[in-house]
């Protein structure tokens, strides 16, 4: 069924898009690292300072503090209140009118004119037994004389104008609490209330206590509102929904381990050799197993261009060493040439994920594959091998004579550039094309492989030269 399905997504066009697949890997990379740059960023370290502040129960109290002051109840407000208390009051304002009225600055010049002293001192005089006696001494005329003279005197000061406006006016009640009052603190107190909340402090306090807004004028309300600015940029959003989300997971399960993207001009041979293994050990030279009809030469077959590898099978003469089990090894003369490339000396790896992006040739008899391989002729996993025979597309993994895997015409897989992946694990191994799994088995293997990529004919062809197209290889291991 799974091939059956495979087909069908395939012939309708309902397999992930080779492009879109790299396109989506590309801006999960670049998203990755982009993550991983900005984890170390200062706009980073800044929000983060900035969130542990307003976070913080230093903050919190802060805030509370200045946002629950009032007004009502500060020492401000209870100054005032007994300002205008004072100010209301009618001692004070007596105290005031009586002080800035022009009567008593009449009483006061009458209470300092050489009139009021005058009878003052007469009144002392004629009120004195000396002066009533001497008044009444018909014996002394002379000094009858002078004690009706001064009583005349005392009596015309009596009815002085300005004398009588003083002796009226010491007599209001509104005078007599004007003097009152002079005498206590309660100006002194009302003047010093005055000059305070009429102090540039305390105006600034009033001001500040009665500003519902005073908190967003703080350093601290600057920091927050920092924090929240921070906290609502796009930036920072999308580090909070990334950071934690699962989107790298996938990402972040695999180490890549080998690479190769084929940006040189030429092959890059401390990565690649061009031999099988056993004959680059034993003979330091290349061969061909008994059947094949092409043989492998040194990387003339093998060709990159804008960043693309292509094996080609050509048609021409050639002259090589073949092994067979039963005669060994033995030259031959060829007609036909094609390339073998093998990370045998330089990388090989047991478990992990194994992939490529090629395009197949769909040309037969040409067969193409990308596969792992030990120094024995077992065990060996074929992430793909097309054409061995016509059109079909077989994913195999043999040990010790067992075989598992799966085949199905895959012609339709010569259209486009593809990504052929085998996940081997201890337990299974997982064929994949364009990250839908189209075979899978039970995982017997347990020893290191190395990759190969090769191209051949097992029969005369005409319809060439034919080439694989490699974009690029890529191995992982479990992060």
């Amino acid at each position: 069924m799974a091939n059956f399905s495979f087909a069908l997504r395939l012939a309708f066009g309902l397999l992930p898009k080779t492009e879109k697949i790299e396109n989506d890997r590309k801006q999960l990379i670049d998203e990755y690292n982009r993550l991983e740059e900005f984890k170390k960023s200062d706009t980073l370290k800044t929000f983060n300072k900035l969130q542990e502040y307003v976070d913080s129960a230093e903050f919190k109290k802060i805030k509370s503090d200045v946002t629950s002051l009032k007004y009502a109840d500060s020492e401000y407000y209870k100054k005032e209140q007994q300002y205008i208390a004072l100010e209301k009051d009618k001692r004070v304002k007596n105290y005031f009118s009586v002080s800035q009225s022009a009567d008593l600055k009449r009483f006061e010049s009458a209470a300092n004119s050489d009139a009021l002293k005058r009878m003052k001192e007469l009144a002392e005089t004629v009120n004195s037994a000396d002066f009533q006696q001497a008044k009444s001494d018909k014996s002394n005329p002379e000094k009858m004389a002078e004690c009706k003279s001064l009583q005349q005197e005392y009596k015309s000061l009596t009815k002085n104008s300005e004398i009588k406006f003083w002796t009226k006016y010491q007599k209001k009640s509104a005078y007599k609490m004007y003097v009152e009052t002079s005498n206590s603190s309660l100006i002194a107190d009302y003047e010093e209330l005055k000059a305070y909340v009429n102090s540039e402090e305390f105006k600034s306090q009033k001001a500040y206590l009665l500003d519902k807004d005073r908190f967003s004028k703080t350093d601290e309300a600057k920091r927050e509102q920092q924090f929240i600015e921070m906290q609502n940029s796009e930036e920072i959003k999308w580090y909070q929904a990334t950071v934690n989300s699962n989107k790298f997971d996938e990402l972040k399960a695999w180490k890549l381990t080998f690479e190769d993207n084929f940006d040189e001009t030429k092959v890059d041979e401390q990565k690649w050799m061009n031999s099988f293994f056993w004959g680059k050990m034993m003979l330091n030279d290349r061969y061909v197993l008994a059947g094949d009809k092409q043989y492998y030469t040194d990387n003339k077959n093998v060709d990159i261009k804008n960043s693309v590898l292509s094996i080609v099978t050509k048609k021409e003469k050639a002259t090589g060493k073949v092994w067979d089990a039963k005669h060994g090894f033995f030259t031959q003369d060829f007609d036909y040439t094609s390339g073998l490339l093998s990370t045998a000396n330089s990388f090989r790896q047991q478990y992990g994920r194994f992939e490529a992006k090629i395009k197949i040739n769909a040309e037969a008899p040409v067969y193409q594959a990308f596969w792992l391989k030990g120094e024995n002729k077992e065990p060996e996993i074929d992430i793909f091998k097309y054409n061995i025979k016509k059109g079909q597309m077989q994913l195999s993994a043999y040990n010790k004579g067992a075989a598992a895997g799966n085949k199905f015409g895959g012609s339709g897989l010569a259209k486009d550039f593809f990504i052929y992946t085998v996940d081997w694990s201890s337990d299974k191994i997982s064929w994949k094309i364009n990250g839908y799994e189209v075979a899978s088995a039970t995982n017997n293997i347990n020893e290191p492989l190395f990759i190969m990529l090769s191209a051949g004919l097992n029969k005369d062809a005409d319809n060439l030269p034919a080439a694989m197209q490699v974009d690029w290889v890529r191995c992982y291991e479990k992060a």
